[in-house]
């Protein structure tokens, strides 16, 4: 009986323990699950929040800056713009001949459309157009244009053209080069931009180089013609002698 008593006694112990000790256990796994779920949810969010940090990063922002060398050409083309603005208002207050006062009103207008565009796609993209480069090319048009201040008549007319060829051409290769570096840099509407405005200065290149033309030859004198012309080169008609009229070949008809 003794014996008995002490091995029921020993297993009803060993039940209670193992009824107190289940409870613990699920506690802890449920907690150890929820701690768990909590760090891979901590986790994943903080996944997700990088993740959209990356996104942001990469996609293309209003903060970007360009390229050093980009940036230099877009600011030269820019002082290029406005340059051409004060020398197309001198030519047409002071232009002598119409068609130059003409010529300097479409430049004017021409270079007002380009550089509104210019200064456009560069806010798109977020830079300022007036940095170094500009500086420095706005202070060397300056001394150009009091170069022409002093001119009037058709010496100034001459000046005017020879200044406008001469920076046409130069604007010319800017815009081409600065086309050309800004498509390698997957720049696409501002290369599309770019190039457009190459061909515009191009155009009022080759007609600024015909009215220079036209400036420098001589003046016709007046008074002259074909009529003038080829009765000088016939000479004189010849007169009837006395005593006959004078026939083809020198001949003449006897008197009567």
């Amino acid at each position: 009986m003794t014996k008995n008593a002490i091995r029921l006694g020993l297993a009803a112990g060993v039940a209670g323990a193992l009824v107190l000790l289940g409870p613990a256990r699920a506690q802890q796994g449920s907690s150890g699950s929820a701690g768990s779920g909590t760090s891979d949810t901590a986790s994943g969010g903080a996944g997700a929040s990088a993740s959209s940090g990356s996104t942001i990063a990469g996609a293309p922002s209003a903060g970007r800056k360009l390229d050093e060398k980009l940036q230099g050409q877009l600011e030269k083309i820019h002082a290029a713009n406005q340059w051409q603005l004060k020398l197309a208002k001198l030519g047409v207050q002071n232009a002598h001949a119409p068609n130059v006062k003409q010529f300097a009103g479409q430049v004017q207008g021409e270079r007002d459309l380009l550089d509104r565009q210019l200064t456009g796609q560069a806010r798109t993209i977020g830079v300022s157009l007036e940095g170094k480069t500009y500086q420095k090319e706005v202070q060397r048009a300056s001394k150009g244009l009091q170069k022409l201040q002093s001119r009037t008549g058709k010496d100034f007319d001459k000046v005017f053209m020879s200044q406008v060829v001469k920076d046409h051409q130069r604007d010319v290769e800017d815009l081409d080069d600065a086309a050309r570096y800004a498509q390698r840099g997957h720049q696409a509407e501002l290369a599309a931009l770019l190039q457009a405005s190459q061909s515009r200065v191009q155009g009022s290149l080759d007609q600024a180089k015909q009215l220079q033309k036209s400036l420098d030859q001589p003046a016709q004198p007046q008074g002259t013609g074909s009529a003038t012309t080829s009765g000088a080169a016939a000479g004189p008609s010849p007169q009837p002698a006395a005593g006959g009229s004078p026939q083809p070949g020198g001949a003449r008809t006897p008197p009567p």
